[in-house]
C-alpha cells in the first residue's frame, strides 16, 4: 500500500490511518518503508498518543524500531509525546532502504510518523512478497516475548511483534504481512480471571473491519476504531487465524461453552471470508492450551462442508514446553517458543 507523509510517498504495511497530517501506525508490526538517495542526513519525527503524558500508562507507551538496509539502527519506546530521531548524519551522501516499524500493539498505544526530514530524495519501497494476514491475540502480538520469566507483568518494553511467530515467519519468508491481533481477545470471550464472568468486551469480531481499536482521540476527533478498514486496498493471499487461547479461560471444560466457541468460530470464518474472497485460510491453536483444539478443527470442517469452501485448513499445536524453553512474561511464549512456533507456521504456509 502507498501513502503520504507530508510531501513524501512511502510504502505502508499493516493497518494504518492518515489523520492530522500524520501517518498513524496502528497494528502490531505496521510500518512505513522508503528508499532515500543522495542524503547526508535523515530524521523522522515520531508522535505518540497520550500514553507518555499519563503516569498510569508507563507500561503502555508505543515501541518502535528503525531499520537501515535490514539492520536495526535505533528504537525504543516513546517516553515523550513527540521525538525527533536522527537515523543517520554523514559527511557523504547515503543511499539506503529505511523501514520504520511499530513493535507494540494497537490496543495499548498508537504511534504516528509526523514528518520525514532529509536533504535527499525519497521513493517508496516496492510492494513485494506474498500478502499474509495473521489474526490473533497476545501470542501473535509478541506479548512478553522478551520477558525474563512468567512473574513479569505486561509492558510494551518486553512486547515485540517482530519476535512473535508471525513477525519471524514474515521476515524469514519475505512476506507482506499484516498482524490483526489484540492481546486478551477471543471469539466467545476475552480473557477472564473468573470463569463465571464472560468477557464480551474483548472480542475480535467487532474490530475486524476497523483500522484498529484504541480509545485515544486523533486530531480529527475520531478514534482509530471509527475508521473503517478498506479491504479493497490490500487483499491477502493467505490468512492465518490463531484464536481460542483467551476463550479457554471462560469456556474451561464446560461442553455448552465449547459448543458456543465452535459455532461462533464458524461465524467468524464466514466474516473473514466475506472480506477476503480469494484467500487461503489457515487455522491453528494450542500453544498456550489445547482444550479447544478439537472444537476449532470441528468448526473448520463444518464450515468447509456447509459452505463448499475448500480453501481452508487447520493445524493443532502442542502446548509450549516451559520446562525445556521457559516462559516469557505472564506465562507467555518467550523467544525460544516463538521461534519454534514460527518454524511450524512457516512450513504450514509453504505447504498449504
Amino acid at each position: 500500500m502507498i501513502q503520504q507523509i507530508g510531501r513524501y510517498t512511502v510504502r505502508v504495511r499493516g493497518r494504518t490511518a492518515e489523520d492530522g497530517g500524520m501517518l498513524w501506525l496502528a497494528s502490531s508490526l505496521s510500518e512505513a518503508g522508503f528508499r532515500v538517495t543522495g542524503a547526508k542526513r535523515l530524521e523522522v519525527v515520531l508522535r505518540a498518543d497520550d500514553t507518555p503524558l499519563r503516569p498510569d500508562c508507563a507500561h503502555r507507551m508505543p515501541r518502535y524500531d528503525i531499520l537501515v538496509d535490514g539492520d536495526i539502527v535505533t528504537g525504543g519506546r516513546l517516553e515523550e509525546q513527540e521525538t525527533t530521531v536522527t537515523v543517520f548524519d554523514s559527511p557523504k551522501p547515503w543511499e539506503a532502504e529505511i523501514r520504520i516499524r511499530k513493535l507494540s500493539e494497537c490496543t495499548q498505544s498508537l504511534l504516528a510518523i509526523r514528518e520525514i526530514r532529509t536533504d535527499g530524495r525519497i521513493l517508496p519501497l516496492e510492494e513485494q512478497g506474498m500478502k499474509v494476514e495473521f489474526i490473533g491475540d497476545s501470542i501473535t502480538c509478541g506479548y512478553g516475548v522478551e520477558g525474563k520469566n512468567e512473574l513479569e507483568e505486561f509492558s510494551t518494553a518486553t512486547e515485540n511483534a517482530a519476535k512473535s511467530y508471525a513477525g519471524l515467519a514474515a521476515e524469514w519468508m519475505g512476506l507482506d504481512a499484516m498482524l490483526t491481533s489484540f492481546s486478551g481477545y477471543g471469539i466467545v470471550s476475552g480473557y477472564t480471571d473468573d470463569p463465571e464472568k464472560r468477557n464480551t468486551d474483548e472480542l475480535v469480531q467487532p474490530w475486524y473491519d476497523r483500522a484498529g481499536e484504541n480509545e485515544f482521540v486523533l486530531p480529527s476527533g475520531k478514534r482509530i476504531q471509527d475508521i473503517l478498514w478498506d479491504f479493497s486496498q490490500w487483499q491477502p493471499e493467505k490468512i492465518l487465524i490463531n484464536l481460542g487461547t483467551n476463550d479457554l479461560s471462560w469456556v474451561a471444560d464446560r461442553e455448552p461453552r465449547k459448543e458456543m466457541y465452535r459455532k461462533q468460530y464458524k461465524d467468524f470464518l464466514q466474516l473473514v471470508r466475506s472480506h477476503n474472497p480469494n484467500a487461503m485460510i489457515l487455522c491453528v491453536l494450542g500453544i498456550m492450551g489445547t482444550g479447544l483444539n478439537e472444537y476449532m478443527v470441528q468448526a473448520v470442517n463444518e464450515y468447509r462442508a456447509e459452505s463448499g469452501d475448500t480453501r481452508i485448513h487447520s493445524m493443532t499445536l502442542q502446548e509450549q514446553d516451559w520446562q525445556r524453553d521457559g516462559y516469557g512474561s505472564n506465562f507467555h511464549p518467550n523467544e525460544k517458543t516463538q521461534k519454534r512456533l514460527a518454524e511450524k507456521i512457516q512450513a504450514f504456509l509453504q505447504n498449504t
